[in-house]
């Protein structure tokens, strides 16, 4: 039986430093294998996210066998489904591309006349699928949540009132990779061994 151990008690609380604590990749970017490994240097953040932090979700739908008098018997595995959802807080041409995927947005640099300006073309082409990672901390313990191939599927509906940041809500859904894992959850708690 394991012992109760408070060190493997986490919060879910962001590991921002200069960067954002979502980051993501082109397609064939070397992945982290632990939470306390540098990223590669093509993940690039888009900033803040909301207060609800992130929520990932797993689905799996089973069908039931069934014998002959009706009891069941077995499930066999029908669908697996992988999201993690967040809401974005920054109306940046990163933040943009995140939701709508860079052919959606261009951006024009900053002038002596404008500041930077960003345009979005919403329609009805999707993002493209990209490698992304979650940062979190809690003290020294530290938890990277890494999607090999992650595409945005939906961005829900987005509120622009007075009384609240403009924010962009993201469902991601994750694919498999080769070896048919779409979610990696690592996490180091911090604890070190005395020298």
């Amino acid at each position: 039986m394991a012992a109760l151990d408070v060190s493997k008690v986490l919060v879910g609380a962001p590991d921002q430093k200069t960067t954002g604590a979502v980051l993501d990749a082109p397609l064939g970017t070397k992945l982290p294998t632990s939470a306390t490994e540098e990223l590669d240097k093509a993940f690039t953040s888009s900033g803040y996210v909301s207060e609800d932090g992130l929520a990932l979700k797993t689905d799996r739908s089973t069908n039931d066998i069934k014998e002959w008098s009706g009891s069941v018997v077995k499930k066999l595995l029908d669908s697996f489904d992988g999201t993690i959802t967040w809401s974005e807080m920054q109306m940046s041409y990163e933040a943009l591309c995140h939701a709508f995927g860079t052919a959606a947005v261009t951006k024009t640099a900053a002038t002596t006349e404008h500041g930077e300006q960003v345009t979005l073309a919403i329609n009805s082409a999707m993002p493209e699928a990209r490698s992304w990672a979650f940062r979190m901390k809690d003290g020294n313990a530290r938890i990277l949540i890494v999607v090999p191939n992650g595409q945005v599927t939906s961005v829900d509906e987005i509120d622009f009132v007075s009384s609240d940041s403009v924010k962009l809500p993201i469902t991601l859904s994750c694919y498999p990779d080769s070896s048919g894992n779409s979610i990696y959850i690592y996490v180091d708690d911090g604890v070190k061994a005395a020298a």
